[in-house]
């Protein structure tokens, strides 16, 4: 089941997140597009083809997926793209961010994707519609997704309290 989303929402979603430090509680910054490749124990999947239960790469282990949120975006989305190699040797395929998608930066913060642009090979890109998701886990942890390291979402538990 896929969850519709407005623009007002994620509007508003982004209005109340300023800086990478007050992200966490924000669903829009842990959303990833669907064709992201997502390293697992299995290899490199994309996002859209994990199932809950398969074990994912995490900041601290393989660690099962405990959910997923898809989010279906049926108007226009500007996005970040990243070329291949644009944020390091190991970023190895060309992909596209949720602009406030939070990833680690060389120097080990996180940084929103948005905050890339300007940078060579780093630019927004225009979609027709756009098809999300938001992998949660049972602890907060980053995951390696093509080369990069992106913050999952809060586990269900931790999200509700």
């Amino acid at each position: 089941m896929t969850i519709p989303v407005s623009p007002a929402m994620l509007m508003g979603l982004r209005d109340l997140v300023q800086s990478p430090i007050d992200a966490k509680p924000a669903l829009e910054t842990q959303l990833i597009m669907a064709n992201l490749p997502i390293l697992t124990l299995e290899g490199a999947l994309p996002a859209e083809h994990l199932y809950v239960g398969d074990r994912v790469i995490t900041s601290i282990g393989a660690l099962p997926l405990q959910a997923m949120m898809p989010v279906h975006l049926a108007h226009p989305l500007r996005v970040v793209h990243l070329e291949a190699y644009a944020l390091g040797s190991d970023q190895t395929q060309p992909c596209d961010l949720f602009p406030s998608q939070l990833l680690k930066t060389r120097q080990g913060d996180m940084a929103f994707a948005r905050d890339f642009i300007g940078q060579r090979r780093v630019r927004y890109r225009n979609l027709p519609q756009a098809r999300l998701l938001a992998l949660h886990f049972a602890r907060d942890v980053q995951i390696f997704a093509n080369g990069l390291i992106l913050q999952a979402a809060r586990s269900v538990d931790q999200a509700a309290a």
